[in-house]
């Protein structure tokens, strides 16, 4: 059968989907945090395999490095908000949950029958797939519109969350009830 031919991969598969479901489950989030660590790291040893060494150390730099700090901080400075909404009991539909638990169990099964017949490939790689190189050539040679786009994008983003920011931020200076409640 197809599917173990690579054992290592089924493993670390196992291991992607038990933490990534620690994510979602876990009652703490400092543990749903320790989870997707996990599977950060879980996912940069998926590119090792795949030979695509720059996407790993990217993976465990950027995502693992940067971005799960961002969220550990913010758990951190939320704490209390997160002890507040456990006051609250859930109020879920149970027909809700009946059915997009069903929903979900189909395109499982539906995604499983599509992958079982899919074979291994057998393409030989290009001499430097994966590598910076080859990475750079392709963002910056062949893919330049797209990745300038993506950019700017980014910068329109950036320029309209200042914006709301600073928005708020005057309201909340020259509202009328600010000034009610300090007493002038």
């Amino acid at each position: 059968m197809a599917l173990f031919e690579n054992p290592l991969q089924v493993i670390l598969g196992i291991i992607l989907v038990l933490t990534s479901l620690g994510v979602i489950l876990a009652k703490k989030p400092v543990h749903a945090g320790l989870s997707f660590l996990l599977t950060l790291l879980t996912l940069s040893v998926m590119y090792l395999q795949l030979s695509a060494e720059f996407i790993a150390v990217m993976q465990v730099l950027v995502y693992a490095g940067a971005i799960l700090v961002i969220f550990m901080f913010v758990i951190v400075l939320f704490q209390d908000a997160h002890q507040q909404i456990e006051k609250y009991p859930a109020r879920s539909s149970t027909m809700f949950l009946v059915v997009s638990g069903t929903l979900f169990l189909l395109a499982l099964t539906y995604l499983g029958t599509q992958l079982m017949g899919l074979s291994p490939s057998t393409v030989t790689l290009a001499d430097g797939y994966g590598k910076v190189h080859a990475l750079g050539k392709v963002l910056y040679l062949d893919f330049f519109f797209p990745f300038e786009a993506v950019i700017l994008i980014f910068l329109v983003a950036v320029v309209g969350a200042l914006y709301i920011g600073r928005k708020e931020q005057v309201e909340q200076h020259t509202s009328p009830e600010a000034s009610i409640t300090k007493g002038e």
